[in-house]
């Protein structure tokens, strides 16, 4: 038989072999992570005819003589260096790796690598594989998200769902502090609000004062005092000065007297009323009473208007016929006054045009005088023995600030002189720039007046102690003024008694930058708010970043907290290019639960596939090296995309043709080579 038949043959079955993987590689065009494969050929033994002889001094030598017996596959490598391309996902648990490493999955039993990064989590919070459900292996985190060193494990992508409150430890204040901005000057000066939060993540509001820190200088200054000594009455009365009102029904109608229209009426009836009043009784036409106190509005009356009454008044009987057997009611005004008597004994109603009613409020008569009897609609009023003469001082000076001042003093004496004590006599004080006393100067004056000057002092000047400020430049106070929360208040008295909750804040006077908050070198107060309560840490703040520079009037200076937050729960997953896996919380916190591992291998090509985008470890592959991708320059991940399969069609198809041509001409050797054996068989006929 001819050797050609054989090396046809083994062409045919060489071609068959790589049409078998050029059709697996068009088969996975589409498998995520494939890489692709390619067969070579190598040449069969050969068959010696002659073999090689070397050159001698005559003759030249001779190269062997070599018939191959065809062809056979030599090896079949996989592509596993050439990345696929990339398609974009969006889930975030498909990843891709740049780089020649592997993700390292199990079953359980065995371990597998793989290019294939398309994930999912499982009911039981494991990351794993989509196709197969094996899980991703990885370091995984302590409580505080450090990654735990060692052996590779399961990774759980669930396994803090929630996320603990904390308390706040750490604040830190930023802007400006504006020394021309006038709220440095109120009470509590500039405010500045800080939230913190306990360990069970209420919030809470520290409130602080910013206060410019003064120096005090010591000296005078110079009051001018006005004298006048009065001699109080020593009964004064309140009357009552309502203006009368009268009306009467018409059907469903209740109309009112018009003074206009009858002004001798209206003179007749507040004669009967008031006549009655002194009296006590009705009188003069008034069918009933019921009057009280001066100024009462609830004070009531009914007056009759029949022929007696006009008759008695010298009133036309014809003009106020309408009127005639009407009862009246009459409504009064409330109005009071105080006046004074010649006689010593009360007024009488009507009060006569000689008698002056003074319009004065009852808190200043109360400072002079005690409330007596009421009677007949009067009620008298007696001085207090101690403020039978009363001193008026009024004093005018200038106060620290250069304004204006006037303080008045009102002393009070049984004597006359000296006047020395209070008019009050009961807290033992003058009643000096109190705001009842300016609020009521006039009608106190009024009061005051109502008796008799006696003699006017000359004026003169005192001296008083006076106390001098002046800000220290870029010197301030920052203290604590309250703390508070949406819930029940916070008592805070044991850190104001107990703890520190002012400290001096300073600035470079020259440039305004932050010099130091506390003592000089500290950068940062501490608030023991611990002391409060267990629930709270203490909070440092961080002052370094605010500065003492103009702002338009405006300072400018917050504080935030720089740590502590609320319970949270767990809101979404993200992985890192370097396969670190974060939980992100709705508190806004975030928390490593672990990290992907990837394994390197010397020579990857000799890795064995397992079906199912997986390989496994061979003698020829080396042995495993598991790594952080990042850390060890293998490489990094991408998340929301896949690695596709790296078969190039072009490339496949190009090799399919020459597969075919292959083929082809390996059968063609097989029909020659039979048709000369048929030449040969020929010959013996």
């Amino acid at each position: 038989m001819m050797r050609s038949l054989f090396s046809g043959v083994s062409g045919l079955k060489s071609h068959q072999t790589r049409m078998d993987v050029i059709g697996n590689n068009i088969a996975n065009v589409n498998t995520t992570g494939y890489k692709s494969k390619k067969l070579n050929f190598s040449d069969m033994l050969y068959q010696t005819t002659q073999a090689a002889s070397g050159p001698s001094n005559n003759v030249g030598g001779i190269n062997p003589r070599q018939i191959g017996l065809g062809v056979k596959t030599a090896a079949i490598n996989t592509t596993i260096t050439q990345e696929g391309a990339t398609q974009s996902t969006g889930n975030p648990f498909d990843l891709k790796l740049t780089g020649e490493a592997f993700f390292v999955v199990s079953d359980g039993t065995n371990t597998y690598y793989t290019r294939d990064g398309s994930f999912d989590v499982d009911k039981a919070g494991n990351l794993c594989m989509a196709s197969t459900g094996y899980i991703v292996k990885g370091w995984p985190a302590d409580d505080e998200g450090r990654i735990i060193d060692g052996a590779v494990s399961n990774l759980n992508v669930m396994a803090k769902n929630s996320y603990d409150a904390a308390a706040t430890t750490k604040a830190s204040a930023s802007g400006m502090i504006d020394a021309t901005d006038t709220n440095l000057e109120t009470k509590n000066g500039k405010i500045m609000n800080l939230q913190v939060l306990d360990n069970k993540g209420y919030e809470y509001n520290l409130q602080f004062g910013i206060l410019p820190q003064k120096t005090t200088t010591s000296g005078t200054r110079d009051i001018h005092n006005s004298e006048t000594e009065y001699a109080l009455k020593n009964t004064i009365y309140k009357v009552d000065a309502s203006k009368l009102e009268y009306s009467y029904p018409v059907g469903t109608e209740n109309r009112i007297l018009s003074s206009t229209d009858s002004p001798d009426l209206i003179t007749a009836l507040d004669k009967a009323v008031w006549a009655s009043v002194s009296a006590g009784a009705a009188t003069g036409g008034v069918t009933s009473m019921t009057y009280t106190n001066p100024g009462d509005t609830n004070n009531t009356m009914k007056i009759t208007i029949n022929a007696d009454f006009l008759n008695n008044n010298n009133l036309d009987l014809l003009q106020y016929s309408e009127l005639m057997g009407r009862e009246l009611t009459v409504s009064f005004s409330g109005d009071t006054g105080y006046v004074t008597t010649t006689t010593g004994a009360p007024p009488t109603y009507p009060l006569g045009s000689d008698v002056t009613v003074n319009k004065i409020k009852d808190d200043a008569v109360a400072f002079f005088y005690n409330a007596g009897t009421t009677a007949n609609g009067v009620t008298t009023y007696t001085v207090k023995p101690a403020n039978a003469y009363v001193t008026t001082i009024k004093q005018d000076y200038e106060d620290d600030g250069g304004n204006a001042i006037t303080d008045y003093i009102f002393r009070g004496s049984a004597t006359g002189t000296p006047t020395t004590g209070p008019v009050d006599g009961a807290t033992g004080t003058d009643m000096t720039d109190a705001i009842n006393a300016r609020d009521l100067y006039d009608d106190i004056m009024k009061v005051i007046k109502l008796g008799s000057q006696n003699n006017v002092k000359p004026a003169y000047i005192t001296k008083e102690p006076k106390d001098t400020t002046s800000v220290n430049p870029g010197k301030y106070t920052i203290s604590l003024l309250g703390m508070s929360s949406e819930g029940e208040p916070i008592d805070i008295s044991s850190l104001l008694n107990n703890g520190t909750t002012s400290w001096t804040l300073a600035y470079n006077k020259d440039n305004g930058t932050f010099d130091y908050v506390g003592e000089a070198g500290s950068k940062e107060f501490n608030l023991a708010l611990s002391t409060i309560d267990t629930k709270f840490s203490n909070v440092s703040i961080d002052m370094s970043d605010t500065s003492n520079q103009f702002n338009e009037g405006k300072s400018s200076i917050t504080a935030e907290k720089d740590d502590g937050y609320k319970a949270g729960t767990m809101k979404g997953v993200s992985i890192a290019n370097d396969g670190i896996i974060t939980a992100n919380y709705s508190n806004g916190m975030s928390l490593v639960l672990g990290q992907i591992c990837v394994a390197t291998f010397a020579n990857s090509m000799g890795l064995q596939n397992e079906g199912d985008n997986l390989y496994s470890e061979t003698a020829n592959s080396g042995d495993c090296q598991t790594v952080d991708i990042k850390a060890s320059g293998t490489g990094y991940m991408t998340t929301g995309v896949l690695e596709m399969s790296n078969v190039d069609l072009s490339q496949e198809f190009t090799d399919m043709i020459t597969t075919q041509r292959g083929f082809q001409a390996n059968s063609r050797i097989i029909t020659t080579s039979d048709t000369l054996l048929e030449e040969l068989v020929n010959l013996k006929r």
